[in-house]
C-alpha cells in the first residue's frame, strides 16, 4: 500500500438513493471474472469500469446530481483513480438497501492514494462505517475497445425492455452464436433483427419497426454519413459476451447500438429516471436531529440517470456456413413477405393420371412427394359390382 504523499486529495458524496447505486453496481457483475472494479472520481461524478479478456468493456457513470452533497478536490490532477473489491462494495449496499422502514443516508469518502475508501450508512438510530482497501491503477487499457465514430456502419436506437426480452429469449433457447442484422429500405421498411444459432437450429427475432420501439435505424457506407439502402449489415458475436448487457438493458429506457468497420459494437444504455420519493417513517417526537429534518427527497431534474457504455469486439473466426445460413434466413423472410401466395402455387404439384387402359399418363412426371420418374403399378381390372376406391379423375383434394 502506498503512503499518502500529503498533497490535498479529498472526496465526499452523500445520497439517500441507494437503490440507484445498487442497480448500477448489479449491472457490472456479469463483466470480468475478477473481483475488482476500477473507480474514477472527478468533478462531474463517479465512473465504474470493468474489462473481460480485452474483448468487452463496460463503463458506468453516476452523475453528481444523484448525490445530495458532492465535494471533490485534488491537487494531483483532474481525476482520481482507485481499485476496490467489487463484491464487498456491492454486498454492503445490498444489505443496507434492505432497510426500507427508515430513511438511510450513504456517504462515500476517499482521501487519495494510500487511504481506504470509506462507506458510511446512517439513519435515525445507528451509524455504520466500512473501510475498503484500495489499489492504485495507473489507467485502463482501452486500445482496440473504442468506437471509430468516423467509420460507423449502422446506428440504432431501440426501447430497452424490448431488447431485454429479445436477449432473454435467446438465452432460454441455449443460443451459442448471435448475429445482428440491420437493413433499411427506401420505402421505409427498416429491419433490425437478432439471429441466433443453438441446438434447435437457426432462429430469428425481428424487432417491430414502429417508431415507438425502433426509434432510429440508419445504415451507412462506412463513413457515418452516407446512407445506403437495401444493403444489410451483419455483425457476429459470441453470445456469452453479448448476453452480458442483458442486466443493463433490464433497467434501460433507451439503448443506442453502433458498429464500426473494425467490428466493434458500442452499446450506450440510459436507465429510467423515474423520481424516487423516500418517506420519513420516524415518529414526530424524534426531532432533535436537524440533519434528518427533511427526507422527502426527489432526484434532481438534471439527473440523467444511470449511463452505461459497453464496447465489445466481433468474433474473429466466423463460420462461412453459419454466415450463409443467417443471410438465407433473412432472404427467405423477404421472399415470404413479397410473394407468399405465389410461392405456394409454384410448389403445388398435380397427381399422376391413369387412362382407361390402366397405363401411366405422362402429363405429370412428379408425384405427391416431389419424386421424379415414379413407377406406378397398373390397376387390375375390376369385376362387376365392385366400387372403385378412387374417383375417375384420381385427383387428391388440396386439403390432403
Amino acid at each position: 500500500m502506498r503512503i499518502n504523499d500529503g498533497k490535498a486529495t479529498h472526496f465526499s458524496a452523500s445520497t439517500f438513493h441507494l437503490d440507484h447505486i445498487t442497480t448500477a453496481l448489479n449491472c457490472l457483475t456479469p463483466f470480468d471474472n475478477k473481483q475488482d472494479v476500477l473507480i474514477f472520481i472527478d468533478e462531474d461524478g463517479l465512473s465504474f469500469a470493468r474489462e473481460c479478456n480485452h474483448t468487452i468493456r463496460i463503463q458506468l457513470f453516476l452523475s453528481r446530481d444523484l448525490f445530495a452533497s458532492y465535494s471533490y478536490h485534488n491537487e494531483l490532477g483532474d481525476q482520481s483513480t482507485l481499485c476496490v473489491n467489487m463484491n464487498y462494495l456491492l454486498n454492503s449496499f445490498n444489505v443496507a438497501h434492505r432497510n426500507v422502514d427508515d430513511a438511510l443516508e450513504s456517504t462515500l469518502s476517499y482521501n487519495g492514494p494510500g487511504t481506504p475508501l470509506q462507506l458510511i450508512f446512517e439513519d435515525s438510530l445507528i451509524s455504520e462505517s466500512v473501510e475498503y482497501h484500495t489499489y492504485h491503477v495507473s489507467s485502463l487499457d482501452t486500445i482496440g475497445l473504442k468506437l471509430d465514430r468516423d467509420q460507423v456502419l449502422f446506428e440504432c436506437i431501440v426501447k430497452g425492455d424490448v431488447l431485454y426480452s429479445a436477449i432473454k429469449d435467446l438465452k432460454e433457447i441455449g443460443c451459442r452464436g448471435c448475429c445482428i442484422f440491420a437493413k433499411i429500405d427506401e420505402d421505409g421498411e427498416n429491419t433490425f433483427a437478432l439471429l441466433s444459432k443453438s441446438q434447435l437450429g437457426f432462429s430469428r427475432i425481428k424487432l417491430p419497426s414502429s417508431r415507438s420501439i425502433l426509434e432510429k435505424l440508419e445504415v451507412y457506407d462506412g463513413d457515418s454519413t452516407s446512407l445506403v439502402y437495401d444493403k444489410p449489415v451483419l455483425g457476429f458475436f459470441d453470445f456469452n459476451s453479448f448476453d452480458k448487457i442483458r442486466q443493463s438493458t433490464k433497467v434501460a429506457s433507451k439503448v443506442l447500438l453502433r458498429m464500426d468497420v473494425h467490428g466493434l459494437l458500442s452499446v450506450n444504455i440510459l436507465s429510467r429516471t423515474d423520481d424516487v420519493i423516500l418517506t420519513d417513517t420516524r415518529s414526530n417526537s424524534n426531532n432533535n436531529d436537524n440533519n434528518y429534518g427533511n427526507h422527502r427527497k426527489q432526484l434532481s431534474g438534471e439527473y440523467p440517470g444511470i449511463v452505461i457504455e459497453v464496447c465489445m469486439l466481433e468474433k474473429e473466426n466466423i463460420d462461412e456456413a453459419d454466415q450463409e445460413e443467417f443471410q438465407l434466413l433473412m432472404e427467405i423472410n423477404e421472399l415470404e413477405r413479397t410473394s407468399r401466395f405465389s410461392k405456394k402455387s409454384t410448389y403445388r404439384r398435380r397427381q399422376p393420371v391413369f387412362n382407361h387402359g390402366g397405363d401411366f399418363s405422362e402429363s405429370s412426371t412428379d408425384n405427391l412427394l416431389g419424386l421424379t420418374n415414379a413407377r406406378v403399378e397398373p390397376i387390375s381390372p375390376q369385376k362387376n359390382g365392385d366400387v372403385s376406391p378412387r374417383s375417375n379423375n384420381n385427383e387428391i383434394p388440396l386439403f390432403f
